[in-house]
This record gives C-alpha cells, sequence and structure tokens, in this order.
C-alpha cells in the first residue's frame, strides 16, 4: 500500500514540473534562492565560449546548458532544452513584472515564434519594460539588452522559475 501511494505522489509532481523543479531538487536545509544568487553565479562565467550541445564551463556552453548549468548550481533543475525551459515556470505576460533570475526566450528566427534561445534576467527597468540578459550567444556568455534590434525583434516571452 505505501509503494503505491508513494507511486502515485510521484507521478503526480512530475506532472507539475515546475513545482517539482523549484521545490523538490531544493534541499531542505538550503535558504531561499533568489534571483541575485542566480545572476551572481551566472556572472561568474561571463567569456566562456560557445559549444553546441554542452553545459559545462570547461569546454562551453550552450544556451540552455548555460541556464540549467546555472539553476543547477543553486539546486534547481531545469531541463537542456530552451523549448522545454518555457514550460517548466510560471509564465510572465508584462516585461515590466520580471525580476532578476527569470528566464527570458527568443525565436531561433525573426520569421518565427519557435523558441530557439533562453537567457537569464539581470536587471529590469520597470518602467519601460527593458531588460538586460546573461547568455551563451555565439561570442560565447555575455550580457545583451532587449532593446538590441536583434532580440527586440526576436522575444517570445517569459517564465519564473524561483518563488518571489
Amino acid at each position: 500500500m505505501k509503494r503505491r501511494l508513494y507511486t502515485l505522489l510521484i507521478s503526480f509532481l512530475l506532472s507539475f514540473p515546475a513545482v517539482l523543479s523549484v521545490y523538490a531538487s531544493t534541499p531542505a536545509d538550503s535558504t531561499k534562492v533568489t534571483g541575485n544568487d542566480i545572476v551572481q553565479r551566472a556572472m561568474k562565467y561571463i567569456g566562456v565560449p560557445y559549444r553546441s550541445g554542452r553545459m559545462n564551463p570547461k569546454v562551453g556552453f550552450d544556451c540552455s546548458g548555460f541556464t540549467s548549468y546555472v539553476f543547477k548550481k543553486e539546486n534547481i533543475l531545469l531541463t537542456h532544452s530552451s523549448r522545454s525551459q518555457f514550460t517548466q515556470g510560471i509564465q510572465i505576460n508584462d516585461c515590466k513584472e520580471l525580476h532578476k533570475g527569470d528566464l527570458v526566450f527568443f525565436s531561433g528566427s525573426r520569421n518565427s515564434s519557435r523558441i530557439g534561445h533562453v537567457g537569464i534576467v539581470t536587471e529590469v527597468n520597470h518602467q519601460t519594460g527593458s531588460f538586460s540578459f546573461i547568455h551563451a550567444s555565439r561570442t560565447g556568455v555575455c550580457v545583451s539588452s532587449s532593446t538590441e534590434a536583434y532580440y527586440q525583434k526576436r522575444y517570445v516571452g517569459a517564465c519564473r522559475v524561483l518563488a518571489v
């Protein structure tokens, strides 16, 4: 009977990946992870080169490998796919409501809304909704702005995986 209840509980939790990734993967004795914690951790990797399919600072990162690596270092599990990371959190519809540590998503091309890139919010202008974000770009890990034409045209949405 206990085994059946345990199996049902695990199945239930797995059906809510955002809840599982934020709460179940965080050790019970750890302090609450903040957006500042995530951003501080991410900034340590500025300049690490871009490497497709990688998530290791010694070798390099791709965009989702970078975000999953940074969050994993704070005991929060994210998948290694920008498209699936978009479904792991609570959707944020207004950029003025972004916080440090939120994930922001961009399409792979101007003509598509299909997610192909992800970054971590580092700063937000709550009056305009513009934001800065750290990400693994083709030139390596760097900070960019949502006001840059390239990213402005490709912005798809944002989600929050941290409790606020």
